[in-house]
Order: structure tokens, then C-alpha cells, then sequence
């Protein structure tokens, strides 16, 4: 397979145990092109809050620009029963300032006030002219790539979608789900592996042990021909076994195992 043109993303997910700062410069060292990032406090990663401390967000607009990293995908931004209308507002002026991506994760599992609060959340990235995609994932209310293809339809043809690996496995997916939709709607697609036989704990799976790409059983090399040329293709392989190394160690091996997926046979 081709590289893509626009080069790799690393999504900070990937390095979560580190902030934002340190993912960049991380994945600069790499090689990466681009890098997805927190940007607001989660009880995983020790970022800090961009839009409370304008040094800290001045630090990370300023190594941006000094590596020449894209910004990727910018999260969090969960639309759970009770949403924080202020802050994601705020969360969205300031992806459209780094120059990424509001990446939505659905999980209020009332359905009908879900579909609300996507609708403005999309009509809040309108107004603050930023991208936004969603995502799919099988334990939100937002469980596959066609549910997230019909919301998307619903919200207007800027709506695009994230699609993650694993998420649709263990969705009980399989590639085919991913050649059904619509090239011009995948926009960013989130590259890591894992046996077929899901874990018991899947959350767990899902934020602290996947494979890298190439190192499991979904046959990712079947995927790469339909992802479309303009996606954004990243790298989210959180690992405690490797989360202990130095930074620029861990990012180079998140290379070397996306770009050997992509290497010729």
C-alpha cells in the first residue's frame, strides 16, 4: 500500500499517560505529520486545561507551529445526559484555533435528547468554523459505523466520521461495514489491533491495551484499500506495555508499526 499523502497521525491516546506537550514533541521526533491531543483535563492523562491556562495553550499553539505538526482530531467532546454546553463551546473555538477536528462521542442513552444535543453540537461547530466528525464506539449509544452514517446524514453533509479499528470489531463488524459508507464521510480513521476473542473487560481494552497495527488478528491489511485518500490515518494503540519507556521511544515503535502495515509485501 501507498503511504498517504498526507503522511501519519499520532493520537494522544496512544501516549496517554503524557500531556499534550510532550505528545507533540513526541511525535515530531517520529515523524509523524500530524497529532490528535487532548486538550482539557481527563481522569487518564495528565494534560492540562488549554482553555484555563493560556500559558499552557500557548505552548502547545507555539510547538504546533515550530514542529509543523497538523493538529488531528481534538477531544473531548462526550454528549452524556447532562452536557457541559459552556465548556464545549469554549472546547470548540479552540479546535478551530489549533486548526483540528471535534471528534463527538455519543453517550446519553436517551436517543431522542442525544439527537438533540448532536444537533448542537454540530450547529456549535458551524458557528465557531471548525470540522466535525463522530465516532463510533460499542459500548456508547452510538454503536456502528452505519448508526453514526445516519445520524451524520441527519446532521448535514460537513458531518463526517472517525472510524476506529477496533470499534468496529468489536462492534461484531468486519471490514465490509467500512466499504459500505461513503468515502467522502471518513475523515479520520483510528489504526490499532487485538485478537479476535474480545477481552472481558473491554473498557479496559479499549483505553489501556490494544495491539499495535499489524501485531493482531482484525487483518488490517485488508482495510487499508478503502480508506480514501483524503482521511486523516492515525495511529491509537494505547499499550501498558509500552507505557512505561521514554516518550520519543514509544512514538517511533507506533511508527514502525503503522508505516510496516503500509510497507510493500
Amino acid at each position: 500500500m501507498t503511504v498517504p499523502p498526507n503522511g501519519f497521525c499520532l493520537d494522544h491516546l496512544s501516549l496517554v499517560n503524557l500531556d499534550a506537550l510532550t505528545v507533540i514533541e513526541a511525535a515530531a521526533s517520529a515523524g509523524f505529520t500530524a497529532v490528535s491531543l487532548f486538550v482539557t483535563p481527563i481522569p487518564i492523562s495528565p494534560t492540562p486545561d488549554l482553555l484555563a491556562d493560556k500559558a499552557a495553550r500557548r505552548a502547545v499553539i507555539s510547538a504546533l507551529r515550530d514542529t509543523g505538526l497538523r493538529a488531528g482530531i481534538i477531544e473531548p467532546f462526550m454528549l452524556d445526559a447532562e452536557p457541559d454546553w459552556d465548556l464545549l463551546e469554549s472546547s470548540a473555538e479552540l479546535t478551530a484555533e489549533l486548526g483540528g477536528t471535534v471528534n463527538i462521542l455519543g453517550l446519553d442513552p436517551d436517543h431522542a435528547r442525544l439527537r438533540e444535543s448532536l444537533a448542537r453540537m454540530v450547529e456549535i461547530c458551524r458557528q465557531a468554523a471548525v470540522p466535525a466528525i463522530i465516532e463510533p464506539y460499542p459500548l456508547s449509544s452510538i454503536r456502528s459505523p452505519s448508526q453514526a452514517l445516519e445520524i451524520a446524514h441527519s446532521l448535514g453533509a460537513e458531518v463526517g466520521l472517525c472510524i476506529d479499528t477496533l470499534h468496529v470489531i468489536r462492534s461484531g463488524g468486519s471490514w465490509d461495514d467500512v466499504a459500505c459508507l461513503p468515502a467522502d464521510r471518513i475523515r479520520h480513521v483510528q489504526l490499532n489491533d487485538g485478537p479476535i476473542e474480545p477481552p472481558h473487560d473491554r473498557v479496559n481494552e479499549a483505553v489501556f491495551d490494544r495491539l499495535l497495527p499489524g501485531e493482531g488478528e482484525f487483518g488490517l491489511g485488508a482495510l487499508l484499500p478503502l480508506l480514501p485518500h483524503h482521511a486523516t490515518i492515525a495511529v491509537e494503540a494505547p499499550s501498558r506495555a509500552l507505557a512505561k519507556g521514554d516518550p520519543h521511544e514509544r512514538a517511533a515503535r507506533l511508527m514502525e508499526a503503522i508505516k510496516a502495515l503500509y510497507a510493500p509485501e
